[in-house]
Formats: structure tokens, sequence, C-alpha cells
């Protein structure tokens, strides 16, 4: 069996994060490893007109309170037993925080949840999940959920969890 060190676990709060929280939760019990986990806050977008109508410095100051507060209520929703979990914050593009994450903290495995978004919106924009699988020198797990993954448990444990590895 595979041992991990560092596990990192990006959120943005969603059902599928939780879900993706809980998969590294289970693959880092065994092992005892650290489970980072890493909202970025993006900054904030303002043209000529928006910037007159309110401090961009104490918007971005509300923005990472409040993210704070969230990343706390996130990690207290399934509750850790066991393991320790590092509480990141980062201010930047999603992506590129989650890789410079990854390397500055010497990450052997991320957990990341994918909305499984397609057609056009995706060819267009992208998203995080797809350029972190893109451009990411170690292993990630993606987790494409509509259904809790905890209840898939018994049949993963006899598996390979072939399914879910990429990169």
């Amino acid at each position: 069996m595979v041992k991990f060190t560092n596990i990192l676990v990006p959120t943005d709060f969603s059902d599928n994060s939780v879900h993706a929280f809980e998969f590294a939760h289970y693959i880092a019990m065994p092992s005892k490893a650290i489970l980072h986990v890493l909202h970025i806050v993006e900054p904030a977008i303002t043209d000529g007109a928006i910037k007159n109508l309110f401090n961009k410095e104490k918007f971005e100051h509300s923005k990472l309170l409040e993210a704070e507060e969230e990343l706390r209520r996130f990690i207290n929703k399934i509750s850790p037993q066991g393991i320790k979990i590092v509480e990141a914050l980062e201010h930047g593009k999603p992506y590129e925080q989650i890789l410079n994450y990854s390397t500055k903290n010497h990450i052997d495995l991320i957990v990341i949840a994918s909305h499984g978004w397609t057609g056009l919106s995706h060819l267009i924009t992208g998203n995080v999940a797809n350029k972190v699988m893109r451009y990411s020198e170690v292993p990630i797990i993606c987790i494409k959920t509509t259904s809790s993954i905890l209840q898939k448990y018994n049949s993963i444990n006899e598996s390979s969890f072939a399914e879910n590895w990429f990169g």
C-alpha cells in the first residue's frame, strides 16, 4: 500500500468538495498523512466605476475573514478524527495557487473535486480541476460525484482506486 505524508484537498466549499475531503480523509487514515485543506480567495475584479463605490482593501479583508470562517465550518462537516488538519488560505488564481501550495508544502497527493462541467462553457473558461490535472507534478485523484463517495467505500476498499486516478 502507498504511504502518503501530505495530502492536499483544495476546496470551493461545494458539496463535491465535501466528498473529496471525505475521500482524502479515508485515504489519509492508514498512513496518518497530514491533510492540507486549501481555499483560494480570488481577487476582486473592479473597473473604474465600481472602484469608487467601495474600498477594495476593506472588501478583500472582509472576504478573507469570511473565507476563514467558512473553512472552519467546512472542515467540521465531517469532523475528521485521528488526522492532523492544516487549514490554508491563499489569494490569487485558484489553479496557480494550488500548484504553488503543492510544491511549497511537499504534497504527495492532491484530491480535488470536479463539477463535471461539459459543453461550450467548459471549453471557453476551462476549470480549476482540469488545469491542476494538466500541470501538476504530483498524482491527483479527481472526484466527480452526484452522491456521497462514502456509500461506495465497501466496493472501493476492494479495488485499486484506478477509476479515480489521474496524473
